[in-house]
């Protein structure tokens, strides 16, 4: 039984043997098991390099268990098991709304503070003082001050019109 491993158990009733034999077949070493339940890890560390493992005297290896294995579902192996009739409700729908302007308003936030950033950085022109403001000489005859027409136009002088 060359394809025993590490994994399998060893199972005999009465104890049992097992023969560690080349392949022209002549007895390397032969070792006692006891009897029960034995893991064969132990036993296959014994082995010579190139000899097969042939076991004697009532000893049984089971193959261990698999890790892994298929369920059988038969009909309704490809059902999802999703509830067709769900509908969201507007909880959910006023969740998802408060996400978006959530992430709106990070997303508009970052901008500002990348803008602030990128000023920071900038070196700022000193502006220059603010000229003084030279006003006008206010005539000291008001009844000789020009007219005005209305708001924003032009003085007309007080002797305009049909006198020549």
């Amino acid at each position: 039984m060359s394809e025993l491993s590490a994994n399998h158990r060893l199972v005999s009733e009465n104890g049992g043997r097992i023969d560690f034999v080349t392949h022209d077949g002549e007895l390397l070493a032969s070792v006692s098991v006891p009897p029960g339940l034995q893991f064969a890890g132990p036993y296959l560390d014994l082995c010579p390099d190139g000899a097969k493992v042939e076991l004697s005297g009532g000893l049984v290896a089971l193959k261990p268990r698999s890790r892994v294995t298929v369920q059988p579902y038969g009909a309704a192996a490809h059902d999802s098991g999703a509830n067709p009739d769900y509908r969201p409700t507007s909880a959910s729908r006023m969740e998802k709304e408060m996400r978006l302007t959530l992430n709106r308003m990070r997303a508009a936030t970052s901008r500002v503070e990348a803008r602030e950033k990128a000023l920071a950085k900038i070196d700022r022109i000193p502006k220059a003082k603010p000229s003084e403001v030279i006003e006008e000489d206010i005539p000291k005859n008001p009844k000789k001050q020009a007219k005005t027409t209305g708001p924003g136009s032009d003085p007309v002088p007080e002797n305009s019109g049909s006198e020549e």
